[in-house]
């Protein structure tokens, strides 16, 4: 599975990719403006994007606001962030959660490799 991950912190993005990249293809980005131009091309083959919600330039929520009306985008998203959620705040097509941090890296591993999100990837 080829995942991105945006982060302005580089820590946290040396940490997803320590967790991910055995199994997986993991690509780095720091910020929601590269974050988009790389989305942006239809030949990009990322199932998954781990993206924190507030970054300077350019905020995870409004990657995802930008997103959310391409209508060809299979792309699963899960926004990550300091701030605490409200429950049912988001509601972007293919957003499979949004995690307060710290949380836990077996749920987010969970949500990435869960069975129906391999098929769903699958079928891109």
């Amino acid at each position: 599975m080829k995942i991105l991950v945006v982060d302005d912190d580089p820590a946290i993005r040396s940490l997803l990719l320590t967790i991910f990249s055995d199994n997986h293809e993991v690509s780095l980005l720091c910020d929601g403006h590269n974050a988009v131009s790389v989305l942006s091309d239809p030949n990009h083959d990322f199932d998954f994007v781990i993206i924190d919600y507030k970054m300077p330039r350019l905020s995870g929520e409004k990657v995802m606001e930008l997103l959310s009306d391409w209508q060809n985008i299979k792309t699963k998203f899960i926004l990550i962030s300091g701030y605490t959620f409200e429950k049912n705040r988001f509601r972007y097509p293919n957003l499979v959660a949004c995690l307060s941090k710290p949380f836990s890296m077996k749920e987010l591993v969970a949500l990435v490799e869960a069975p129906e999100t391999r098929n769903a990837s699958a079928e891109s």
